[in-house]
């Protein structure tokens, strides 16, 4: 009687399972940088929102004729009506409304403005504003 051999053997198993175990080695960290970037990209965007929010809140006060607001110096408040993150920490440098310097944390990222109010340096820490 003559056996068809089907199936696989033990050592064809085991060599597709150190393949595929390469695989996840080289894709994982490949993954996760990718991940890490649309976070980053994530908490930029949440700064450009909340910094839009805060010019837009500058402009409003300043047709309040009552309104005691500073359009130059500096803003550190985390109240102003968004949607999305807000920053846990902001300080912001004003001249005439505008935002011309300062930084934001957001979701564990400090994000820098630079003189157009434009994000110059987004970096990852694990430092969080104290409440």
């Amino acid at each position: 009687m003559k056996m068809n051999k089907r199936g696989f053997t033990l050592i064809e198993l085991l060599a597709v399972i150190v393949i595929l175990a390469i695989i996840a080695l080289i894709a994982t960290p490949l993954i996760l940088n990718v991940i890490d970037e649309a976070r980053l990209g994530a908490a930029k965007n949440s700064a450009y929102g909340y910094a839009s929010a805060v010019e837009n809140y500058l402009a409003f006060e300043q047709l309040n004729p009552e309104s005691t607001v500073d359009l130059d110096g500096s803003f550190t408040e985390t109240n102003v009506a968004i949607k999305g993150t807000r920053p846990t920490d902001v300080s912001l440098t004003l001249s005439k409304g505008a935002i011309v310097g300062g930084y934001m944390i957001i979701d564990k990222y400090y994000i820098e403005f630079d003189n157009d109010g434009k994000v110059s340096t987004a970096t990852k820490t694990d430092v969080t504003a104290i409440e």
